[in-house]
C-alpha cells in the first residue's frame, strides 16, 4: 500500500519580505507559475506527421495578499520604494511563502523572485462598523520557484 500522507493544513502560512516576516495575514490568492508551450510539427522520413510540444519561456506573475491592517511600517516601507520614490531597483524584493504542516513545520517554501508591489487596496471603512480594517497588496514577481523542506 502506498504511503498515505495528510494535506497541507491551509491557514498554517507565513510570508517574508528579504526576511522581514509579515504579521496579521488574512489569504493570498493568484499563487502559480506559467510557461508558454512551443507547438511543433515534423514529419518522418516515412511521411508520418507528428506534433511535438517543449517548454518555452516562463511567464511573471502576480499575487495579491490580504491582511489585517495594523501598525508594522515593513509592508508600508516596501510599497513606497516604487509609488513615492520611483525606486524599482530598490522595491525589488525576494518574497517568500512557507506552508506549514499541523505541527507548524515549514514544510514547502515558495519565493517570489525580484517581486514588487504593483497596487494596495483598503478595505471598506464604514461609519459605526466595529470590523478590523484589512489592506490588499497585489505583488508582481518575475520568477516562481519552490523548495521542499
Amino acid at each position: 500500500m502506498a504511503d498515505v500522507q495528510d494535506n497541507f493544513i491551509v491557514h498554517a502560512f507565513g510570508i517574508q519580505i528579504d526576511g522581514v516576516q509579515l504579521e496579521q495575514l488574512k489569504s493570498v490568492s493568484g499563487l502559480g507559475m506559467r510557461q508558454d508551450v512551443i507547438t511543433s510539427q515534423h514529419v518522418t522520413d516515412k511521411g508520418i506527421v507528428y506534433t511535438r510540444k517543449q517548454p518555452g519561456a516562463k511567464s511573471p506573475g502576480s499575487v495579491t495578499i490580504t491582511r489585517g491592517m495594523d501598525k508594522s511600517k515593513a509592508l508600508n516601507e516596501w510599497i513606497k520604494e516604487t509609488y513615492d520614490k520611483g525606486d524599482i531597483g530598490k522595491a525589488r524584493k525576494n518574497v517568500t511563502i512557507e506552508m506549514k504542516d499541523n505541527t507548524g513545520q515549514t514544510v514547502r517554501r515558495i519565493t517570489l523572485e525580484r517581486a514588487w508591489v504593483s497596487s494596495w487596496q483598503s478595505g471598506d471603512l464604514i461609519a459605526g462598523q466595529t470590523n478590523a480594517v484589512d489592506e490588499s497588496v497585489t505583488i508582481e514577481f518575475e520568477e516562481l520557484k519552490v523548495e521542499d523542506s
